[in-house]
């Protein structure tokens, strides 16, 4: 729900932003990104979320840092969240929905379950939350075909060592300000083992 929340913040600051300006040049209209950015969604969700983290006694970080040992930036978890009293970790990856971007996602996940970075931490689950955006009217039949595609894909990605489990699909109508117009986003929510 608060991903959904910071998904239709995000489009609706884009759209008044942006409402009213000069159009773009000829040749370039319907070409130009209409939706919000993935890293503003994430940045939302992860302020709106913070405080629900916190009464469950989580403390969240947003892209929080793996050790890796290599030079450079090092490679970040979207959102952590730390339960100081069990000393488990909780690590979520957030993104536009693709199978490629399950597969990409799950697979980091897999990979970093055993980098902890902080001593006495063990990473106690990994979930994806994922997002598709629609010019379309949302139904409960559409919402049914998103969780059948969310599992079909996450068993096409799963293996002998990746399990990936869809959990959730919901959808939600976003703003449109065109009369007439429909859009929707899917939220998917996957565990990862």
């Amino acid at each position: 729900m608060l991903l959904q929340g910071a998904i239709e913040l995000a489009n609706v600051e884009r759209w008044v932003l942006e409402h009213g300006e000069s159009p773009p040049p000829v040749g370039l209209q319907g070409l130009l990104k209409k939706h919000a950015y993935e890293v503003s969604v994430v940045d939302r969700f992860h302020r709106l979320a913070r405080r629900d983290f916190d009464r469950k006694g989580y403390v969240s970080i947003w892209e929080r840092p793996l050790t890796t040992g290599a030079k450079g930036r090092p490679k970040t978890i979207d959102v952590s969240l730390f339960d100081t009293a069990t000393q488990e970790e909780v690590r979520v990856e957030l993104g536009l929905y693709k199978k490629k971007e399950l597969r990409e996602d799950a697979k980091k996940l897999h990979a970093e379950k055993g980098n902890p970075y902080l001593a006495g931490y063990t990473v106690d689950r990994n979930v994806l939350a994922l997002w598709a955006l629609r010019e379309e009217k949302t139904t409960a039949e559409v919402a049914n075909d998103w969780m059948a595609t969310f599992k079909a894909d996450a068993a096409a990605v799963s293996n002998a060592n990746l399990t990936v489990t869809a959990l959730l699909a919901s959808t939600l109508d976003l703003f449109v300000a065109e009369p007439g117009g429909h859009r929707y986003a899917v939220v998917g929510l996957f565990d990862v083992a």
